[in-house]
């Protein structure tokens, strides 16, 4: 009984690293069902183990057209490559296949939403003369209210300004009577 328990132990321990050796996605960007709201330019996947030169990845827009991806490399466990066109707003799927290190094929999908910020177009300066109109000047009905408008601005602002000094005087000398007093 216990030559199969030491067995079943022993098999267990040989033969959980191959079973653990199965390659997974560790992490990517942009990362599965995440919003990205700046412009993307790069796809970058890491996976839990080295992956084989062979593995390569498409994207594909929400309605399943593909988006131009260049450059795709492998090193070591991580798979990148460019975004050659700017992607507009909305859905997308990265469809990614690899093969790990211990042979086996493995795929999956990474679905993730755009919203960047729409890209203006840099408008060129007008270069042609700008006919400049003759305003007319104002009458003198115009120029007395004007000067009417700015007589009671004026007269407004002095009228606050004394009540303001008033209001300190009047304060200073409550507060010395006090003192005054206590002494």
């Amino acid at each position: 009984m216990k030559k199969i328990l030491w067995m079943t132990i022993a098999c267990v321990l040989l033969f959980s690293n191959h079973a653990l050796a199965h390659t997974g996605l560790e992490s990517s960007i942009p990362a599965q069902g995440s919003t990205v709201t700046e412009k993307l330019n790069e796809i970058t996947l890491t996976f839990l183990t080295k992956i084989e030169e062979t593995s390569s990845f498409t994207v594909t827009n929400s309605s399943d057209e593909p988006i131009e991806v260049d450059g795709i490399t492998v090193s070591e466990n991580v798979l990148t490559g460019n975004v050659t066109d700017s992607l507009e707003n909305g859905t997308y799927k990265i469809n990614w296949k690899i093969i790990g290190a211990d042979g086996h094929p493995m795929e999956g999908v990474i679905d993730f939403v755009l919203e960047a910020p729409e890209e203006v177009e840099a408008v060129e300066p007008i270069t042609e003369p700008i006919d400049i109109v003759e305003q007319n000047e104002p009458s003198s009905e115009e120029l007395d209210t004007t000067v009417e408008a700015d007589n009671e601005e004026e007269g407004s602002n002095f009228t606050i300004g004394i009540i303001i000094v008033l209001v300190i005087i009047l304060a200073l000398a409550a507060w010395w009577m006090t003192r005054r007093n206590k002494k």
